[in-house]
């Protein structure tokens, strides 16, 4: 039976650098950081995740948001190709780690793309229209899946996935003010509030949904959908402009 992995890359000392239009991101203890991450990596294994940690990557502050680094979709992994100029270069770092377990695809310029604008769900697959990702990316997909691959706009966020994620079947929570949210109109959403907006990227793993600590209409909301919430910690991942899916990369294999 293949088994559930996640790779994760814990913040480097550099992460006080990383790109954020945050209010606090001069602010970030990268000491702190380390520190929630080790707890968000407990929380994966409490969910029956298998946890491959990498080292940390101090020429990219920015490197341990590593699901931007690839996108895994029906059993290949992409090798993304990041806009953000302290980005590029970072994401091939992983393709080593990645050989082991899944055949492995580089994407290049002009097809940018960060892994947290894609949403991947049973039925479809959707690609965030933001500022790191393009039509490129939708076209590039589209020859190379089964699945539908449908753009979505998203305005006032970093990635489709900071305003959405797919729960399992047919659950999806979502921020509304984040993307087009007409595109998901096939889905049961769970609604966050405008001041719950940073739980909307959350991750579902069975039916354990860890999420932001802090937020706890989105943790009665999710119970009241039948999953169990796990809180972390993520106040220094929040002022370097991440969330709770963009800590890990994870993968059957």
């Amino acid at each position: 039976m293949p088994t559930l992995r996640a790779l994760v890359r814990p913040p480097a000392s550099s992460f006080s650098e990383a790109l954020s239009p945050h209010p606090e991101q001069k602010n970030i203890d990268p000491a702190r950081a380390l520190h929630q991450h080790r707890d968000y990596c407990i929380a994966l294994e409490e969910a029956g995740v298998e946890v491959i940690t990498l080292a940390p990557l101090e020429a990219f502050p920015d490197s341990t948001f590593i699901e931007d680094n690839a996108v895994i979709l029906e059993g290949t992994a992409y090798v993304t190709a990041m806009k953000a100029p302290t980005r590029q270069g970072e994401s091939v770092l992983i393709k080593p780690a990645l050989d082991p377990y899944l055949p492995v695809e580089i994407l290049t310029a002009p097809v940018f793309l960060d892994g947290g604008d894609v949403l991947i769900t049973a039925d479809a697959i959707f690609i965030g229209q933001s500022r790191r990702t393009g039509e490129a990316a939708i076209r590039y997909f589209k020859e190379r899946t089964n699945l539908p691959v449908l753009p979505v706009q998203v305005t006032g966020a970093l990635h489709l996935k900071t305003v959405a994620t797919w729960l399992g079947d047919r659950c999806l929570i979502v921020n509304p003010r984040g993307c087009d949210v007409t595109v998901f109109q096939q889905f049961d959403c769970i609604e966050v509030k405008r001041e719950d907006a940073y739980a909307a990227n959350c991750l579902a793993i069975g039916s354990t949904v860890i999420l932001p600590a802090g937020f706890k209409r989105v943790e009665e909301s999710l119970e009241k959908a039948g999953f169990t919430p796990r809180p972390v910690d993520m106040s220094e991942f929040e002022k370097a402009d991440g969330g709770i899916t963009c800590l890990s990369l994870i993968f059957l294999g």
